[in-house]
């Protein structure tokens, strides 16, 4: 019988350690008590344990603030570019022993594009004459009431239309070297850089 009066005194006597009072402050400095629920004020906040006589028994630290999407976005895209630029420098120099290097592949690279610059232009300048041509038919026709006008203006429209295209053709060659040659340059002055890094 003493056994059982002495287990419900404990039951009644000892409270749960949940059941201890907890306190926070807000971002206004006003402060929140609670027993379970959380309120939405102590959210992310330190968070003070107190038991019935109000001594401090415990704290809890607030929880750090979850970092923004957008700083996570930057962080990975700025770890993935120096990634990418160790790779480059690896593959850098892995491939050339020496500036010279550089400078031959960046002239084997251009050289088959300039050559068809070169065919290009041959074409172009045929085509401008032809045209040059078929325009002073064209207006000799035109002052003799010829009907062969009609015939002329005819040839003219695909002689206009090729020369258009060899013209872009040739400016698109033209933008490819210039590429090439800038990435060369680039290659060879970060070649230069690790170079000097490794003395």
């Amino acid at each position: 019988m003493r056994c059982l009066i002495l287990a419900l005194s404990l039951f009644v006597f000892v409270q749960p350690s949940s059941a201890a009072l907890k306190r926070c402050v807000d971002d206004e400095g006003k402060s929140h008590y609670y027993n379970k629920i959380l309120p939405p004020e102590c959210e992310d906040k330190a968070t003070i344990e107190m038991n019935k006589q109000g001594v401090v028994t415990g704290r809890i630290e607030a929880k750090p603030e979850a970092q923004p999407k957008e700083d996570k976005a930057a962080q990975i895209a700025a770890e993935q570019k120096l990634n990418e630029m160790k790779r480059r420098d690896t593959v850098l120099l892995n491939t050339y022993t020496g500036e010279e290097e550089i400078d031959l592949a960046r002239e084997r690279n251009v050289h088959p594009i300039a050559l068809t610059i070169v065919g290009v232009e041959k074409r172009l300048e045929i085509a401008k004459t032809r045209l040059r041509d078929l325009i002073n038919q064209a207006k000799q026709a035109a002052q003799a009431k010829s009907p062969t006008l009609a015939g002329i203006k005819k040839e003219i429209i695909p002689v206009q239309k090729e020369a258009q295209n060899l013209q872009r053709e040739l400016k698109e060659n033209q933008q490819r070297i210039a590429h090439i040659e800038n990435r060369f340059d680039l290659d060879k002055k970060r070649f230069i850089e690790l170079m000097a890094q490794k003395q």
